[in-house]
């Protein structure tokens, strides 16, 4: 499949990226780029040639901070400066006085899978969601494959996604009604979750550009877009597009954004954390912009580097992040670290705070989360 061209940020130029860079150099105005995280080569080239989507929407826009710096340098920047609070979290991380609040003694409820190949275990498992009845869907980073396991983490079924096995998978989610939200290909599709049976897509009024979704309980669904442009589009429950929040990161902050997550809380509010900016902004559930909260660093609730969010039945948001779980509340002031004793790539907690999550060892464990969240 032919790779995507983008837009320089700078000049506007159409560039084609090699994907097995992060970075490169305009020709046309020699500004440093930021290749987008989904055009990098991961497994394969996940483009395809898509027209715009005949939608009509109603936009959105945030107010503009206005900045004297170059998008593309202050973009370089943040990750060189990200890079280095890693390094020395790393090297520091043993002097420093704990404000954990687990030490490594989450309670582990179930842990099953495992790095293999065939039925129970995973290549390169990346995303995870609860269904109907319990059952555990684990969907693998590249390949297409989507596992099923019941509340006890036995093998149950499987399906692959999509026509080609050899596919792109960014995120899952699944209703309480049993429909798979499943983003791939830059996509937004949705399947039947036992059977695969694909049931239909949901589109952005420009194409193609998907990355991340999150379902609320009122089933409305949020995800975010990043072709050259950090949106985030909202659907009704009936999957009809609501609204689109055009620059709902860089709007904001200022600086550039091309990878965003997204949550939602149990009153329909959308917490948004962008990757390159390290922050996380909270929007109402109609779109208003709220806060932002989040820093960089080494100290207590500040970011090193986040793989995952989520947030609980009492609004609180939980940040995956390097090996700890920082915890916030609803209106973003950090309350506390919980250590789940290994890294997490992906998690859901559910009502009554079992965390399900993708470990760094190719396992899937249940956290029993009751006690920390007291202590919280």
């Amino acid at each position: 499949m032919k790779a995507k061209d983008f837009d320089c940020p700078s000049c506007g130029a159409s560039l084609k990226p090699d994907r097995n860079m992060q970075t490169m150099t305009c020709p046309y105005c020699d500004s440093t780029v930021i290749i987008p995280g989904a055009m990098q080569n991961r497994s394969r080239d996940p483009w395809s040639d898509r027209g715009p989507a005949q939608t009509e929407t109603v936009v959105l826009n945030t107010q503009p901070v206005q900045k004297s710096c170059s998008v593309a340098v202050v973009a370089v920047l943040v990750f060189i400066l990200g890079l280095g609070a890693a390094i020395f979290f790393l090297v520091n991380r043993s002097g420093q006085v704990s404000q954990v609040l687990g030490g490594g003694g989450v309670p582990v409820v179930l842990e099953f899978g495992g790095e293999g190949m065939g039925q129970g275990y995973f290549q390169n498992a990346e995303h995870i969601a609860v269904g109907p009845g319990g059952n555990i869907y684990v969907a693998e980073h590249a390949g297409g494959l989507v596992q099923i396991f019941d509340d006890q983490g036995n093998y149950l079924d499987e399906w692959n996604a999509g026509k080609d096995e050899d596919i792109y998978i960014t995120d899952m989610e699944v209703s309480r009604d049993g429909i798979m939200f499943l983003v791939y290909d830059s996509e937004l599709y949705l399947h039947d979750a036992a059977t695969g049976e694909l049931l239909g897509q949901l589109e952005h009024p420009d194409g193609w550009g998907f990355e991340d979704l999150a379902l609320g309980d009122d089933g409305r669904i949020a995800a975010s877009w990043y072709c050259n442009r950090d949106d985030i589009v909202m659907f009704d429950p009936q999957g009809n597009l609501d609204y689109v929040l055009r620059g709902a990161v860089s709007n904001i902050t200022g600086d550039s954004e091309l990878s965003i997550q997204v949550a939602l809380d149990g009153n329909g509010n959308i917490f948004a954390f962008g990757s390159f900016n390290e922050k996380v902004l909270k929007f109402s559930p109609s779109g208003r912009y709220l806060n932002m909260f989040g820093s960089s660093g080494d100290r207590p609730g500040q970011f090193t580097s986040p793989s995952a969010i989520c947030t609980d039945r009492m609004g609180n948001l939980w940040v995956s992040d390097f090996g700890d779980l920082l915890v916030f509340d609803n209106q973003g002031a950090y309350i506390g670290t919980v250590d789940p004793g290994r890294p997490i790539y992906d998690m859901v907690i559910t009502g009554d705070y079992q965390m399900l999550a993708i470990a760094a060892d190719e396992t899937i464990v249940q956290l029993d989360l009751s006690e920390e969240v007291e202590d919280l």
